[in-house]
């Protein structure tokens, strides 16, 4: 069964500021995750259930959350690896 993927407008933000190669493989991972919200690669963080990272061309991270009623994927950060505040998001 696919998830429905919701964007805040902060994160399209983020999304239409990534450089071309970026955006693409960001949307298309954001479309496997539809598919599949919790791939092998993909890690729970600590402290936060349900909110998921995943690496995105070895320097990007996608940060999001999982809700199972109803079947939807929040994404919360398309960052550098460098620049995820993972206190910051919201779990």
């Amino acid at each position: 069964m696919s998830y429905r993927v919701e964007i805040s407008p902060e994160v399209q933000k983020e999304i239409r500021a990534l450089s071309g190669y970026v955006r693409s493989a960001a949307l298309k991972m954001l479309h496997e995750l539809s598919q599949d919200p919790r791939p092998p690669r993909s890690k729970e963080l600590r402290d936060k259930p349900s909110v998921y990272r995943v690496w995105l061309l070895r320097k990007w991270r996608i940060v999001y959350r999982v809700e199972e009623d109803p079947k939807c994927i929040l994404v919360l950060r398309v960052r550098l690896k460098e620049r995820v505040d993972y206190d910051r998001v919201q779990g």
